[in-house]
C-alpha cells in the first residue's frame, strides 16, 4: 500500500477521488455530508495497484490540522492505521492534530495515538499527543 499525499486542488488529487466523493455509498459513510477542498487542505489518499483503498483531507489552518470526512473501504484497520501513520509523521511537527471522527471509528484512531476529548452523538473530538506526557 502507498499513501500519496496531494494540495486540495491538485488536479490529480480530482482524478483520483471524483468518482468517489460523488458516489452514493461513498457519502452515506459519511453520513450524507460532502466532501471539501481547498487550497488549505492536505490529502492523503491510500492505493494499491491503482485501487483507492481510502483518503483523509486535513484542513491547515492556524497551528492546527484537522481531520474531517474521510474515508476507508470496508472501514480497514491496516488502511486507517496508514493514513493515520503519514499523517501523524508529516504534520506533527509542525502543527496541533486533531480529528471528527465518527463513533464507530474511536477505536482505529485510538490504536494510533488519539484520544476523545469531546463526545457528540454521532462523532468525538479526537486530539493526537505528540509524548505520553500530554495524555496525562
Amino acid at each position: 500500500m502507498d499513501i500519496i499525499k496531494l494540495e486540495g486542488e491538485d488536479q490529480q488529487l480530482y482524478y483520483l477521488v471524483a468518482h468517489l466523493v460523488m458516489n452514493e455509498d461513498v457519502l452515506g459513510y459519511n453520513q450524507n455530508y460532502p466532501y471539501k477542498t481547498s487550497s488549505d487542505y492536505l490529502w492523503f489518499v491510500a492505493m494499491d495497484k491503482g485501487d483507492i483503498l481510502g483518503f483523509m483531507p486535513v484542513k491547515l489552518e492556524e497551528g492546527k490540522a484537522k481531520i474531517n470526512n474521510y474515508y476507508v473501504t470496508g472501514d480497514d484497520s491496516t488502511v486507517f492505521s496508514a493514513l493515520l501513520k503519514e499523517i501523524t509523521t508529516t504534520l506533527t511537527a509542525e502543527y496541533e492534530l486533531e480529528s471528527v471522527t465518527q463513533s464507530r471509528h474511536i477505536p482505529d484512531f485510538e490504536k494510533n495515538g488519539f484520544s476523545v476529548s469531546l463526545y457528540w452523538k454521532r462523532y468525538a473530538k479526537m486530539k493526537a499527543f505528540k509524548n505520553e506526557k500530554e495524555c496525562l
